[in-house]
C-alpha cells in the first residue's frame, strides 16, 4: 500500500514513531525475560532447598510467593507497553486511512 499524499517529513515521522514503538517493545521484553529468569531461579532454589532439607515448609512457601510476585511485577510493564503500542498503531493506521480517503 503506497500513500502518495504524504510528504517526506510525514513518512519520516511515521518511521520514527514505528522505531520508537519497536524500542519500547524491546525494553518491555527485556524486563519480562529477566522476570521469567528470576521466577525460575526462585522456584529452583526453593525446590532444591526443600528437597535437600535446607528450607522449611514456611520458607518454601515464602519463596514461592516471592516468585509469583516477581512474575506479576515483570508482566505488568509488558502488558502496559503492548496495550499502549497497540493503541498508538491503531490511531496511526486510522490517520493514514483517513488521509488516503481525503
Amino acid at each position: 500500500m503506497v500513500i502518495r499524499n504524504l510528504s517526506v517529513i510525514d513518512k519520516e515521522i511515521i518511521e520514527l514513531e514505528l522505531e520508537k514503538s519497536r524500542i519500547d517493545r524491546e525494553k518491555s521484553m527485556l524486563v519480562l525475560n529477566k522476570g521469567l529468569f528470576l521466577y525460575f531461579c526462585f522456584l529452583f532454589v526453593a525446590v532444591m532447598g526443600f528437597i535437600n532439607g535446607y528450607l522449611s515448609k514456611d520458607l518454601l512457601n515464602i519463596l514461592i510467593i516471592m516468585s509469583l510476585c516477581v512474575i506479576i511485577i515483570a508482566t505488568l510493564p509488558y502488558i502496559r507497553t503492548m496495550h499502549k503500542e497497540e493503541k498508538r498503531l491503531e490511531t496511526l493506521i486510522d490517520d493514514l486511512k483517513s488521509k488516503k480517503r481525503a
